[in-house]
């Protein structure tokens, strides 16, 4: 893609995605499509959810448009957006009517496991270290596991899309250093414009939630990139890519599942122990930790482009040291977000 087309294009799905956020929240609040706060929230006011309809459209639409305009009938292409906009349709009933837990568990795996057979090479996606038959369940399991980890993180204004920016801006710079597949280029930069067109009306204070059902298939979709982008870089260098770009999200929410699993709790109700809920409880706005957060992934997109290529093991560490930095900050509480609540 050519700069100037990916501006125009960027340009187009951003304020596609903007106007369309805007009519879905006078839309679903006619509906009473609405979150209403309860004492695990870390929201006070009742709000409708479901902005991220705005963005799955727009994001699919300007993708498979862009595929089928340039001539470009890429199958793996269409088989992860028909499977992302499955897990779309699930999670908005869901997000209506609340569905069990088992059933929405079932019908994820199931799409990993079709995500799988597009998108795993006869080789494998780490180059034989590990054998296919141990390679393909650790890394259904790991994708499963970012689908909904990434549908836990949405919990305050503007995360999901300051995390969603991040990660989609670093695959689309790995693209451009010519380091991972360009079929990554088009769907990264769509994804970023639907999300910042959304991020306007979910930053603090929020107009609108994003819901489930954009929660739930960005996890898939970005799950998708990180894999491709591990298998298509040569070495540790592709994990080392993988595992950085998303390293808030991962360390967040793996680390206070386990805390919650080794004191006996239920995993699936709602509650506010993630680092960035307790910045929220001692004295950080919502807008304020994003800001933190959207700094930290700016170091490591940095690390992963310009670092992870030579010293993927030192990259790495250097990432999660940092990350482990800020959540030490959000649990003490120590400094004082300076953006208006």
């Amino acid at each position: 893609m050519q700069p100037l087309s990916a501006i125009i294009f960027f340009s187009v799905l951003f304020v596609a995605a903007l106007i369309g956020t805007r009519l879905l929240i006078s839309l679903l609040t006619r509906r009473s499509v609405i979150d209403v706060p309860n004492e695990r929230s870390s929201h006070d006011v009742p709000k409708p959810r479901g902005g991220g309809i705005a963005v799955i459209a727009v994001m699919l639409t300007g993708w498979i448009g862009w595929l089928v305009l340039a001539g470009n009938i890429d199958g793996t292409a269409f088989a992860i957006a028909g499977l992302t906009l499955i897990l779309a349709a699930l999670s908005f009933i869901d997000d209506l009517r609340n569905l069990p837990a088992r059933l929405r568990l079932i019908v994820q795996a199931l799409c990993v496991a079709a995500g799988l057979w597009f998108t795993v090479p006869g080789n494998g996606l780490t180059d034989g270290l590990l054998p296919l038959w141990l390679e393909l369940p650790v890394a259904g399991f790991a994708w499963l596991w970012f689908v909904n980890l990434f549908n836990f993180m949405d919990g305050i204004d503007g995360i999901t899309g300051v995390e969603t920016v991040s990660i989609g801006g670093g695959v689309f710079g790995l693209v451009m250093l010519g380091g991972v597949s360009a079929a990554l280029e088009v769907p990264a930069l769509a994804m970023v414009a639907a999300i910042s067109g959304f991020l306007v009306w979910n930053w603090q204070p929020s107009r609108i939630f994003i819901g489930d059902v954009a929660s739930i298939p960005l996890g898939f979709l970005i799950g998708w990139m990180l894999l491709e982008t591990a298998g298509s870089m040569s070495g540790l260098t592709g994990w080392a890519a993988a595992v950085l770009l998303p390293a808030y999200y991962l360390f967040d929410a793996t680390f206070t599942l386990a805390k919650r699993l080794i004191r006996r709790e239920n995993v699936f109700e709602a509650h506010r122990q993630h680092f960035y809920q307790q910045a929220t409880q001692r004295g950080f706005s919502h807008a304020g930790a994003c800001l933190l957060i959207a700094v930290l992934n700016a170091f490591l997109i940095l690390l992963t482009l310009f670092a992870a290529t030579d010293y993927p093991i030192p990259a790495v560490i250097a990432g999660y040291a940092a990350v482990i930095g800020l959540c030490l900050m959000f649990r003490r509480g120590r400094i004082k977000a300076q953006v208006a609540a």
